[in-house]
């Protein structure tokens, strides 16, 4: 395909999702000249959020196998990339063949290790890496900036599928580093681009060798020594890139004086109603557990600090029959942690028993409809009130965090309850835990997609300000001494040098500039 280029440097978004990447390298100045997404509902926000149906220089697949065609199993990366080399090429024109950066966050699978294998193309054949690899080959494109989740580098794939990654990328003239880079957006501030969640994600980046004068590859990612996301953090206080918190609260827009700003958020927000959590009695019985506990422990202790212990809590442990059945489990199976579950849970109810047998929480947590409500997890510390926390209703159990920052939103029916308003974070909130801009998550709502399907598409996307911060450190490790000759790569450079992350940087001096 044929990109009338206007100056700025330009990307291609594989496996694209609803546009995490898209979002991050917009932000410095990119311009997409190809993207590819399979998921239909997630195609059609993409390009409705991106303006793409009316961007000339721009091409869209649903199925990237048909933009890269099947070749002999016999061809080694090494005849494709002369193939190339030689302006043969097995990728369809449909994918530029001048673009700067290649951006995928594509799944985790393992690769087939065959004893007949001839080498890192056949390795790789069948997975979704293998048409990444193709690419990169055929296109060398300048950057190569991968996503993916944090089992990539775990004792199954960490000496396998990470590391033929890696030696792929070298084999074809990148520099790369061998050590994974992991970042969390909840360690980064709000100005830096990072947001209220734990996210840790793998992030592989590559720079063509020829590029750069910087030999050593990227291996000294950092976060910002001062920032302490435990007290930095509030999901519905600390604000984000545009002066609103991740969870918009009715008592945060009763507090604004621009009344259009706060109309327009609630409505994005929508209705508190429409996202409540059904049944009360789970909320009334933990809300009454917590009052209780936490008022015996201050009397027994004298202190002003006295938390709720912060050890799973088995409520079935006061039923005998059950009690029973699950300690012969564990005894048979010699599992040490089950049964000090079991002796910490019974040492509780026996040292609370006055408190939460007097007042009926016991019974009232025995009564849930759900098992897995009567398990209790308290990470919350010296929180006193549901109203400061987080709530999340796992198969495992009830897990209660202070509302500091989330976990990773990864489920719909485990999206986190906001304590102070009785209901799940929203559609729009989870967008905003993503640092994605508005603009996606209206899409979604001009596409018609019910909440379940806005929830997946974000849960799986990549963290915009994740993406902007890495790339930041990466550009910076390269081309601090030396900017950047390619003048497409300048303009990248350019971006960041302009961007609030990067002044941010600047003046924290973490980087040693």
């Amino acid at each position: 395909m044929s990109v009338v280029y206007d100056g700025r440097f330009t990307f291609v978004d594989l496996f694209a999702g609803i546009g995490g990447f898209h979002a991050a390298l917009s932000k410095f100045g990119g311009q997409c000249v190809y993207a590819a997404e399979k998921d239909p509902a997630a195609a059609k926000v993409y390009q409705k959020a991106w303006n793409l149906d009316d961007h000339d220089g721009f091409a869209f697949t649903e199925d990237i196998n048909e933009d890269v065609e099947p070749i002999d199993d016999l061809t080694t990366i090494d005849e494709l990339a002369r193939m190339a080399a030689n302006g043969a090429s097995t990728i369809a024109d449909k994918i530029p063949r001048d673009f700067d950066v290649l951006a995928a966050g594509f799944p985790c699978q393992a690769f087939s290790k065959s004893g007949h294998q001839r080498g890192i193309l056949d390795e790789t054949r069948g997975t979704l890496f293998y048409n990444i690899l193709r690419i990169v080959a055929e296109r060398k494109p300048k950057i190569v900036f991968l996503e993916n989740v944090r089992n990539l580098v775990g004792a199954r794939h960490r000496h396998t599928t990470f590391t033929t990654i890696v030696t792929a990328l070298e084999g074809l003239g990148y520099i790369v580093s061998p050590e994974p880079t992991i970042i969390s957006p909840h360690r980064i501030p709000p100005e830096m681009g990072g947001g209220p969640q734990i996210r840790d994600r793998v992030y592989i980046l590559a720079i063509r060798a020829e590029l750069t004068s910087e030999r050593s590859p990227f291996r000294n990612f950092e976060y910002p020594p001062a920032w302490n996301p435990k007290t930095g953090w509030s999901i519905t206080e600390s604000l984000l890139d545009d002066d609103a918190p991740a969870a918009i609260t009715d008592r945060w827009l009763a507090s604004l004086s621009d009344l259009g700003r706060a109309s327009e958020l609630r409505d994005l927000r929508g209705a508190s109603e429409q996202h409540s959590v059904e049944g009360s009695e789970w909320w009334v019985a933990w809300e009454s557990l917590l009052n209780e506990v936490v008022a015996r422990r201050h009397l027994r202790t004298g202190s002003g600090t006295a938390p709720f212990p912060g050890f799973p809590i088995w409520f079935r442990a006061a039923e005998e029959a059950w009690e029973a059945r699950e300690r012969t489990d564990a005894d048979s199976r010699d599992l040490t942690w089950k049964r000090e579950f079991l002796d910490k849970s019974l040492r509780f109810l026996a040292d609370y028993s006055e408190e939460i047998n007097a007042s009926g929480v016991l019974q009232r947590i025995l009564g849930m409809p759900h098992n897995s409500w009567k398990k209790l997890e308290w990470q919350a510390g010296d929180a006193i009130s549901l109203d400061e926390c987080l709530i999340q209703l796992r198969p495992s159990g009830v897990r209660i965090k202070k509302a500091n920052y989330t976990p990773a939103l990864v489920a719909i029916n485990q999206t986190p309850i906001l304590g102070e308003e009785r209901r799940r974070l929203t559609p729009y909130e989870a967008g905003r835990l993503q640092g994605f801009p508005d603009n996606v998550y209206k899409a979604m709502l001009e596409a018609g997609q019910k909440p379940a399907e806005c929830y997946k598409q974000f849960g799986n996307a990549v963290h915009v300000g994740a993406v902007t911060y890495g790339l930041t450190q990466f550009m910076n490790h390269y081309f601090r001494s030396k900017p950047p000759s390619d003048p497409r790569l300048g303009f990248l450079w350019d971006g960041i040098l302009a961007s609030p992350a990067w002044k941010s940087v600047e003046e924290a001096d973490h980087l040693n500039i």
